[in-house]
């Protein structure tokens, strides 16, 4: 029995011990250098606790307004820095520079973390560097990998996800060509080869690593498992995805217009999926997924958002800027305004 009982400590014990070292590197040791794991920290407390409306004064002038997911802070770019100003104060919490001109950034969707991108030069060849600064800490994260992207290209969209760890970056050439990247929570990345010449816009979903995207010529292809296909050739727009990995299309008529927003799992067919059509026909950019509750909605003025479901009116405060996790952002003169939703 003891002899049986040694044997059970010699192979049980061991694997313990290397379960609780590989949790460390994973969960603690990555996740604050070189990699940008991220752990899910919302939680109804959080949301409890959020300010209905937040009112920030902005300067005239300046590119790529956001906001974080808290609305703790409201950031945008000016002369290639990035400012961060606390919404409680009102003044600027930090400024984030690179050792070039930033010309990308956005915030994580669950934490006050951004990540930001600047061309840089190694071994005679332009590269893009991505970094992130955490405000929670004031903690610099650096990925020593760099994007080999062609020479006077640029970064057009980013779209990431705080439960995959995958972040996806459309890289366009000076002629006009998508360059798709895939980094990992390793930091290791990889160059997707595309079908097609340019992505018009392009959404990750949370839960799967998958990306949908649609091409300039409106062909709308899924990337998952290792491959890539075409979901739908023509006569459709990709709307967007929610927090339970619906994906939404709209259809389109001779205008290019939306008249009937589908929506789904990318795992059904598209015959399956749920369907609703519009009273009115709007433009793609006009339908929005407020992402707190999965709300589907349609503007007409820029200000206003109408509940396709419910038929109830979230009242703008301005002109509509975009979503993030918790807030519809707008501005209004040289004001950005966060409204609850």
């Amino acid at each position: 029995m003891k002899a049986i009982r040694r044997i059970f400590t010699w192979i049980v014990f061991p694997l313990i011990l290397e379960m609780g070292v590989l949790f460390y590197i994973n969960n603690v040791y990555l996740s604050t250098t070189t990699t940008f794991h991220i752990k899910k920290i919302n939680s109804e407390t959080d949301i409890n606790t959020l300010k209905k409306t937040i009112k920030v004064n902005i300067p005239s002038g300046v590119d790529s307004v956001e906001a974080s997911y808290d609305g703790s802070y409201v950031s945008y770019l000016l002369n290639h820095q990035i400012i961060v100003i606390d919404t409680k104060t009102q003044g600027i919490k930090k400024v984030i520079s690179a050792s070039n001109n930033i010309e990308y950034y956005t915030w994580l969707n669950d934490r006050n973390r951004i990540i930001y991108f600047y061309k840089t030069y190694s071994r005679g060849s332009e590269a893009i560097q991505l970094e992130a600064y955490d405000l929670d800490i004031n903690n610099k994260i650096k990925i020593d990998k760099l994007i080999y992207a062609p020479r006077n290209s640029h970064i057009e969209d980013v779209t990431l996800s705080p439960l995959t760890n995958m972040i996806y970056i459309n890289v366009v050439d000076s002629n006009g060509y998508s360059y798709l990247y895939r980094v990992d929570i390793m930091g290791q990345i990889a160059n997707l080869k595309l079908p097609i010449k340019r992505i018009a816009k392009m959404y990750e979903l949370q839960r799967k690593d998958v990306l949908l995207y649609e091409s300039s010529n409106g062909i709308i292809r899924v990337i998952k498992n290792g491959g890539g296909y075409t979901f739908l050739s023509s006569g459709y727009s990709l709307i967007g995805t929610d927090s339970n990995d619906n994906v939404y299309v709209g259809k389109l008529d001779n205008d290019k217009k939306v008249v009937e927003i589908y929506y789904g799992s990318i795992d059904k067919s598209f015959k399956d999926w749920n369907h609703i059509k519009l009273n009115h026909a709007v433009n793609p950019n006009q339908v929005i997924i407020l992402p707190k509750d999965n709300a589907l909605t349609v503007t007409f003025d820029g200000r206003d958002l109408i509940d396709v479901n419910t038929g109830e009116t979230i009242t703008g405060t301005g002109d509509i800027l975009g979503v993030n996790t918790n807030y519809i952002m707008y501005t209004n003169n040289n004001y950005v305004i966060l409204k609850l939703e």
